[in-house]
C-alpha cells in the first residue's frame, strides 16, 4: 500500500470514529450528575459525572439509530445519532419533568405492614466488580406481582460478599410494568444511597423511601445500578434454580434481558391495603 493509499485509510478512519464529549445541564445550568446517555436498544453509553460530564462513542452506529439521555426528574431527551453528530457543540439541557403526586389519605387499620422479593444472602448471586468495566453499568431488576394499593416505604439489599474501602454510590429506581418487562420510571427523582463498609450491617443495606410518597396498584419492577464512580466488589445474594422466579437486567438503555430460575436479593417495605 503506498503512502496516498494510506493517508486516505487513516482519514477515513478518523471520520467513520465518532467519540463525543459534553456536558448535560438542567434548565438552570446546573450539572446533572449520574444521568444516563445511550442508543436505543443498544449497550452502548455512559454515566454523566459529578460535573455532568460524558463520554460516548458512537463509532460505527447506525445513524438512524436514537441516541436518548434519562434520569428520574427531567423529561426525556431524544435525537437521532446523524443530527446530535451535527450540532456543534454537544451540550444537552434537560427540562423538570412536571409530576403530579396523588394525595392519600391512609386508615391505619385497612393497611399492613409486608416484604416483597428475596432475602437470601448466603449464595452470591450477581452484583458489581470495578475490574469488570461491562457489569459496572449493569441495572438489576426483580418484578413484583400486585394487584392492591400500596406504598413503598423502604428498598433492601442483603448482600453476599462486600470488598469497598471506600463510600459507593447506589441508584434504584421503581418502574411500572410494561408487559413482563420495566416499564417507565414512577419516581421523579434519583434514588441514591451513598454507603461505607459500616454501613452494612447482617450483610443488608436499605434506602428509606418513607418521605417520598411513591404510591402504587398494580405490578411494578425495582431495581438497582451502580453509579460510574464504584470502586471496589458489592454482590447480591439471590435464589438460584427458582423457576418461580426471574432476574431483569440492561446495560445502559439496551433492551432488558430476562433470566429464568432465579431472583437476586431485592425486596421491598411496603404498606398494603388488606
Amino acid at each position: 500500500m503506498n503512502f496516498k493509499h494510506l493517508f486516505i485509510l487513516l482519514v477515513s478512519a478518523n471520520l467513520s470514529a465518532q467519540k463525543i464529549s459534553g456536558t448535560i445541564f438542567s434548565e438552570k445550568h446546573q450539572p446533572v450528575t449520574d444521568a444516563r446517555i445511550g442508543i436505543e436498544n443498544e449497550d452502548t453509553g455512559s454515566i454523566t459525572d459529578q460535573e455532568g460530564k460524558y463520554f460516548i462513542d458512537l463509532t460505527g452506529l447506525d445513524k438512524n439509530k436514537i441516541l436518548k439521555v434519562e434520569v428520574n426528574g427531567y423529561e426525556p431527551f431524544k435525537i437521532k445519532i446523524s443530527d446530535f453528530e451535527a450540532l456543534s457543540q454537544y451540550d444537552i439541557s434537560l427540562s423538570k419533568k412536571a409530576v403530579e403526586i396523588e394525595n392519600v389519605n391512609i386508615v391505619p387499620k385497612k393497611y399492613v405492614q409486608k416484604n416483597f422479593g428475596t432475602r437470601n444472602s448466603k449464595k452470591v448471586y450477581c452484583g458489581y466488580d470495578s475490574q469488570d468495566v461491562k457489569k459496572i453499568f449493569r441495572e438489576y431488576a426483580i418484578k413484583i406481582k400486585n394487584q392492591r394499593k400500596l406504598k413503598i416505604k423502604k428498598i433492601n439489599l442483603n448482600l453476599a460478599l462486600f470488598e469497598i474501602d471506600q463510600p459507593v454510590t447506589l441508584i434504584f429506581d421503581i418502574q411500572n410494568s410494561a408487559g413482563d418487562f420495566p416499564g417507565e420510571s414512577v419516581v421523579n427523582e434519583t434514588l441514591k444511597l451513598t454507603i461505607t463498609k459500616e454501613d452494612i450491617r447482617d450483610n443488608t443495606i436499605s434506602l428509606d423511601l418513607n418521605d417520598k410518597s411513591i404510591w402504587l396498584n398494580g405490578d411494578f419492577f425495582v431495581s438497582v445500578r451502580a453509579s460510574e464512580d464504584f470502586k471496589g466488589r458489592l454482590f447480591l445474594g439471590g435464589n438460584i434454580f427458582a423457576f418461580s422466579k426471574n432476574t431483569y437486567y440492561r446495560n445502559y438503555f439496551g433492551e432488558w434481558k430476562k433470566f429464568s430460575a432465579g431472583e437476586p436479593s431485592i425486596n421491598v417495605d411496603v404498606l398494603i391495603e388488606k
